[in-house]
């Protein structure tokens, strides 16, 4: 959905790349090996526009514009660092300089580039033959895009028509995601082996690095814990995985020892916390130690969240098709945790299943990086 636009969106910012690069090159603000170091650094910068500024839940609202261009900033700052490390050279702050400009001038214009391209055009979705005309009219109302809805030949709700809605809303409805065919969806997943494969490369690739590179802050955060709340620093957790097997999640520990007294998970964590494990809590920091087991294959850095015994039993009683969203391992991070909030209801289990099966459904290297990028907007916006 919308890929023709998101892809003119991409190569008109590649055209100003290379038309905003040899402008600079001609009238000699930048050298031969500096160009290099810059082209370098906008490809990375335009692989992360590419993953998350064009999505049509989105466009309507300029808050990813101005987390875009705020996290983009960041993200060059450290990529133009690690260069200069890598390679001995110099920091390029010129350069650098140069490379904020086209940040926050894309990030302006592809909201209004990107609005343009879709608000007048009428985007087909095919719904199933039997599809009552109130969920017809609730999809209609729902979507920020013009739909021209169609009826299709099935009468049941099958694959294709389940990752169209969920490309287009952001999430599956209840009613859709439990009336899939499991089936169906097993089958799906185990044609993607070679994603599963890929992206449990990306893991170890980025976790190891991370885990090595933040094992002095993580050996600080320890050290304070232990000085301001005492022992254990670390919390481990039974939680159930992949194929529903039960793993040992590790955290810092946030809250003050004991057993919580409610099924209400937001209110025994505020009557809880410590004062440092606020901090950790609203920053994700506690999180780190799960690179561990992304690490040893318990976890993914992005995937559905892995929940503690009791809610897991819970949801799979009560929330038909549940267990399908541990096909793939669960994340640190994932769709459902940025586009929703904590959940510890079951009504609100039922809407976040709905965002795990969006990233079921739609399950690539696109969307691990997209959600993985988001983030980023969750931690900018602390959201809970």
């Amino acid at each position: 959905m919308l890929k023709k636009e998101k892809t003119t969106v991409f190569t008109i910012n590649i055209l100003i790349l290379i038309v905003f690069f040899f402008t600079l090159k001609i009238s000699n603000e930048i050298g031969k090996g500096e160009g290099l170091y810059f082209l370098y650094t906008l490809w990375v910068l335009l692989f992360f526009f590419s993953l998350r500024g064009y999505d049509a839940e989105r466009m309507i609202s300029p808050r990813w514009t101005f987390t875009s261009i705020s996290v983009s900033l960041f993200l060059s700052l450290i990529f133009n660092t690690l260069l200069s490390i890598i390679f001995g050279s110099r920091m390029q702050m010129e350069i650098w300089g140069w490379v904020l400009f086209y940040i926050m001038f894309m990030g302006i214009v592809n909201p209004f580039l990107f609005r343009g391209l879709v608000r007048n055009k009428e985007h087909m979705l095919v719904v199933p033959k039997t599809l009552d005309e109130p969920w017809i009219s609730t999809i209609q109302e729902l979507s920020v895009v013009k739909l021209r809805i169609v009826r299709g030949e099935k009468n049941d709700t099958d694959y294709r028509f389940c990752q169209n809605l969920a490309d287009i809303l952001g999430y599956l409805p209840r009613t859709f995601y439990e009336s899939m065919n499991p089936e169906s969806v097993e089958a799906t997943l185990r044609r993607r082996k070679t994603t599963a494969l890929l992206l449990r490369i990306i893991d170890l690739m980025i976790a190891i690095p991370a885990f090595i590179i933040l094992l002095p802050l993580q050996i600080i955060i320890g050290v304070f814990l232990l000085i301001l709340q005492g022992r254990p620093a670390l919390f481990r957790q039974k939680r159930i995985g992949r194929n529903k097997k039960a793993f040992t999640l590790y955290k810092f520990r946030t809250l003050r020892l004991g057993e919580a007294t409610c099924t209400d998970i937001e209110a025994d964590h505020k009557r809880r916390s410590t004062p440092i494990g606020r901090v950790l809590r609203s920053l994700r920091l506690d999180e780190l130690p799960q690179l561990i087991n992304v690490i040893l294959g318990h976890m993914s850095l992005v995937g559905p969240r892995p929940e503690m015994v009791y809610f897991h039993e819970m949801c799979s009683r009560e929330i038909k098709n549940y267990d399908k969203r541990l096909l793939i391992r669960p994340g640190i991070t994932g769709w459902a945790q940025t586009m929703y909030k904590r959940s510890d209801t079951l009504e609100e289990y039922r809407i976040k299943t709905g965002y795990d099966f969006a990233f079921l459904l739609n399950y690539s290297v696109s969307m691990y990086f997209k959600s993985l990028l988001y983030t980023l907007d969750a931690i900018v916006y602390r959201k809970e």
